[in-house]
């Protein structure tokens, strides 16, 4: 099962009205392209015009909800036609999870390749209930990433009431310069050239790493400056 990243308004989300890079690709070949969902939303409204004020109302009770945990209410342009898609994939966004996890604890030798992050004894320590984390954004398991600066995650319900987690996208964007900083030291030149190649499934950790990493920086960037929420799609 394919892992995308929506950066955008919410409407369009909700309302089928985006792409991932697989349907674009196929739409560019001129193919099919099908998406299997792990539940069924025969029933689910697609206009626009009808999601939307939805939406609002949800935006103004979480951002009530979180009160004076944050800065400034959360505010961002759910009539914006703006958005941005990546695809990591789960092996991609899971190895940049490890090496995130990896860098906070270097007392432990990574793997070679990537392997699941959930079992690993690095991201075990960074997910512990007293854990210090330097790159929460990255690490914890977060579903959306809202457009406002805070530093703590939290669970709440999601537009179509599921319970998910939320982050910040700007905390987000600062984990990632600061595990580039300590790790690769990577202009963005670089960065961007990470994620033009998927590296094949049995490369290096390393290499998966960047892939994963170069997707996510480059969403969380868009995101902060657009000012728009960012969302796992799977």
């Amino acid at each position: 099962m394919a892992l995308d990243v929506y950066v955008g308004p919410l409407t369009l989300y909700y309302a089928g009205q985006w792409e991932n890079m697989g349907q674009a690709e196929a739409r560019e070949r001129g193919v099919q392209y099908h998406i299997i969902r792990t539940r069924r939303e025969d029933d689910a409204v697609t206009d626009p015009a009808k999601i939307r004020p939805a939406l609002v109302d949800w935006q103004k009770l979480l951002s009530d909800a979180l009160g004076s945990n944050i800065a400034e209410p959360l505010d961002w342009d759910e009539a914006s036609e703006d958005y941005m898609t990546g695809r990591p994939d789960w092996e991609g966004y899971g190895a940049l999870i490890l090496w995130a996890a990896y860098a906070e604890h270097r007392d432990l030798v990574p793997p070679p390749r990537y392997v699941e992050f959930s079992a690993d004894p690095a991201y075990k320590r960074s997910t512990a209930e007293d854990a210090t984390n330097y790159f929460p954004h990255v690490i914890r398991d977060i579903d959306f990433w809202l457009p406002s600066a805070f530093d703590f995650t939290f669970k709440a319900n999601a537009p179509n009431d599921d319970i998910a987690t939320f982050g910040s996208s700007f905390t987000l964007l600062a984990n990632l310069r600061t595990l580039n900083d300590t790790t690769w030291q990577a202009d963005r030149a670089t960065i961007e050239k990470w994620g033009e190649h998927r590296p094949a499934s049995d490369g290096s950790l390393e290499d998966m790493a960047k892939y994963g990493f170069s997707d996510m920086f480059l969403l969380a960037e868009y995101a902060c400056q657009r000012r728009l929420p960012m969302k796992l799609d799977y």
